[in-house]
């Protein structure tokens, strides 16, 4: 009986410890979280059942073990978020699959996405034919975006994002690095880090400045 309520309350604990800690690490849907959220959550799975069984380790230090998971995790969300260069590696980038209508069969290759993967993302979301696609980009967490032709001739490939230039991103837009800086200058922006955020649209740059 002793161990039965024992049990109890450690799995009253361990919501109320779970929930707190979902709510403190932020609020990304499960389809959206990053490799560094996930690893996280998936070791707080573990520990909370090897609390829930194991009745003979102090309850105390899977709180321990908890907290600290939650600190390196808010601790690799502040650097990441204040190091593009870093997040990259950390969390990896989006890979474009179809750019302008073209199937890009290295970079399918290189992240061991297959046709059939991309044909049945594609009719997730009521794609009919791999014709209508003007872009496809499969994203960090493993969900694909799809941009129709003839909905908007606007990129969905940032040129600049937090104050650093996405170079890999020029090849598919007409106009060059150098034009884009150029632009900026004219723009009145003497420094790269002064800008969010920065895209080619409709034959015009379209920039957010950084909020200081």
């Amino acid at each position: 009986m002793y161990e039965l309520l024992q049990v109890i309350i450690r799995v009253i604990l361990s919501y109320i410890i779970v929930y707190i800690t979902f709510r403190v690490m932020g609020k990304r849907e499960l389809g959206e979280l990053s490799i560094i959220d996930l690893v996280v959550f998936l070791m707080i799975a573990e520990i909370i059942a090897l609390a829930i069984e194991n009745l003979d380790r102090p309850f105390f230090y899977s709180v321990v073990t908890i907290l600290i998971l939650v600190l390196l995790q808010k601790g690799l969300s502040y650097l990441t978020l204040k190091n593009a260069k870093l997040r990259d590696k950390l969390e990896g980038t989006p890979s474009v699959i179809i750019a302008n209508g073209q199937i890009n069969y290295q970079e399918m290759k290189k992240q061991n996405y297959s046709f059939d993967d991309l044909i049945n993302q594609l009719r997730d979301r009521s794609v009919r034919s791999i014709s209508e696609v003007d872009f496809a980009i499969l994203e960090v967490d493993g969900t694909l975006s799809v941009f129709k032709k003839g909905e908007s001739k606007i990129s969905p490939l940032p040129l600049i994002i937090s104050g650093n230039i996405i170079k890999e991103n020029f090849q598919y837009v007409d106009i060059t690095e150098e034009e884009v800086m150029r632009l900026l200058k004219e723009k009145g922006y003497n420094d790269i880090k002064e800008i969010l955020y920065a895209n080619y649209e409709n034959d015009e740059l379209f920039i957010v400045r950084m909020v200081k």
